[in-house]
């Protein structure tokens, strides 16, 4: 459901989600780890409680069992525009998220990095991982699965990858974070923590139907070119978690509603570069919204 190509899909429906900041934050944690903190989370995988942290993940999968399938896209449009005059449906919205915490563990699982342990991990609906990998997995699908799971679910899955971030470094480091343009990224986010980005102008920015995720469309393969997709990921993720922390009572269908431009001035800084001059420039309409 969710890939590395197309981090706004996972962006968006995190930044509705109950515990948006802890899933963000956890997300962008998961895409940062470096190959020393690979190995500490895959020594804690070896020293976990296994009945503690199996627990949570069989509770995950009884819940999850009749997760109906995504919404179609018409509809999650049209409870977008019928929300800004009908609370029923911003309601909608927060419950409408795409994915499952086991859809989530797997893009974490397989994508989040080059993870160099063997695959002797399993992770439900995806089968045997690198120990590291089940680690960064579960953290994130602990809080996905929220606030169904309960608190001491979440926090026994968590245990071994907070156990590891008490004792090691986990996290790449560094001036290119994001990459080669990483400075342009630095400076939305500066933006947004200053509160100098204005959900209303942002919402006032559209595209004509299917130009914004053609456009988004060739940023990812500019991406995929020059070794990128991870960098995009991290930014997209980053730059979403400041925005939900600068407007924490903005409420999903605002939320939503945001998302496309703060995802084109994101990716058009990261990759602008590299992409095709027309895209570029559609996603570059965005600087309106600033």
């Amino acid at each position: 459901m969710y890939t590395l190509s197309s981090p706004t899909v996972l962006a968006a429906d995190a930044a509705v989600h109950p515990a948006a900041e802890p899933v963000l934050r956890s997300l962008s944690a998961a895409f940062r780890i470096s190959p020393d903190g690979a190995f500490a989370l895959a020594q804690a995988w070896h020293e976990r409680d296994e009945d503690a942290h199996t627990v949570p993940w069989m509770l995950i999968a009884l819940m999850e069992a009749g997760t109906p399938g995504p919404p179609k896209m018409s509809e999650t449009l049209r409870a977008v525009r019928d929300a800004f005059g009908m609370g029923e449906s911003a309601n909608a919205l927060e419950v409408a998220r795409f994915g499952t915490s086991k859809e989530v563990a797997a893009l974490v699982a397989t994508e989040a990095a080059a993870w160099p342990d063997a695959r002797i991990a399993p992770v439900p609906g995806t089968g045997l991982v690198p120990a590291s990998a089940a680690v960064a997995a579960a953290s994130v699908a602990a809080h996905w699965a929220r606030p169904k799971l309960a608190a001491e679910q979440v926090a026994a899955l968590r245990a071994p990858f907070e156990q590891a971030e008490a004792t090691t470094e986990l996290y790449e480091s560094g001036p290119l974070l994001y990459g080669p343009r990483t400075e342009a990224v630095l400076e939305l986010i500066a933006r947004l923590q200053a509160g100098q980005v204005d959900p209303d102008q942002l919402a006032q920015v559209t595209w004509p139907a299917g130009v914004w995720a053609q456009a988004m469309h060739e940023a990812a393969w500019a991406c995929l070119s020059e070794d990128r997709l991870r960098a995009q990921m991290r930014a997209v993720l980053d730059v979403t978690l400041e925005f939900v922390r600068a407007h924490p009572a903005l409420g999903p269908a605002r939320t939503r509603a945001c998302m496309q431009a703060l995802h084109a001035l994101t990716v058009s800084r990261l990759i602008g570069d590299a992409m095709d001059e027309k895209a570029f420039g559609e996603l570059a309409l965005a600087e309106f919204g600033l």
